[in-house]
């Protein structure tokens, strides 16, 4: 379980979070991801989705502390993530599901070319992922709310290196 690939693509994602390069996450890090998406989506800070994304965002990285945080110093090192990063999917869910259903800004359960894009970046996806990630969307470039949805909360879980997970976050 604990295999090269696998270590490879928490190390990537914990590079994702960690927006400041520290080498941690802390939830200053995760803010930093709230507001981009938000951002990103064009949300103001007093809308509904605003506020879902803020409580989803609150809510899991209290979650991955609690398990992550071994010397509780608010602060999630690299050793720290990989030990936890398996209970993540459970963790993350909220905050994923706020992510994405923001992103879909006309509310049509499909997340267009644009709304994928924007999505991915404020997640912190370079080109060469996002180039990546399009072609596995249908042919107008959109894909199902549900599918990203599903795809994202496998990402710390999956261990294959050609999974959705794998695919739509990034090359490990």
């Amino acid at each position: 379980m604990d295999n090269d690939f696998f270590q490879r693509k928490v190390q990537a994602r914990l590079a994702g979070f960690d927006h400041d390069k520290d080498g941690v996450i802390t939830q200053a890090d995760v803010d930093t991801v709230t507001e981009r998406a938000m951002d990103a989506y064009g949300l103001a800070a007093t809308s509904p989705q605003a506020k879902a994304l803020k409580a989803a965002a609150g809510t899991f990285w209290r979650q991955v502390a609690a398990n992550a945080d071994g010397d509780r110093d608010g602060k999630i090192n690299q050793d720290e993530f990989f030990l936890a990063a398996a209970g993540f999917q459970q963790a993350v869910q909220p905050w994923v599901r706020a992510l994405v259903s923001a992103a879909d800004t006309d509310d049509d359960g499909w997340l267009t070319d644009r709304e994928y894009r924007s999505l991915l970046r404020a997640l912190g996806a370079d080109e060469t992922t996002l180039d990546q990630a399009a072609q596995h969307t249908a042919s107008d470039g959109s894909i199902a709310v549900v599918n990203v949805q599903k795809t994202a909360l496998e990402l710390f879980a999956d261990h294959k290196p050609y999974a959705p997970a794998t695919w739509s976050f990034g090359t490990f």
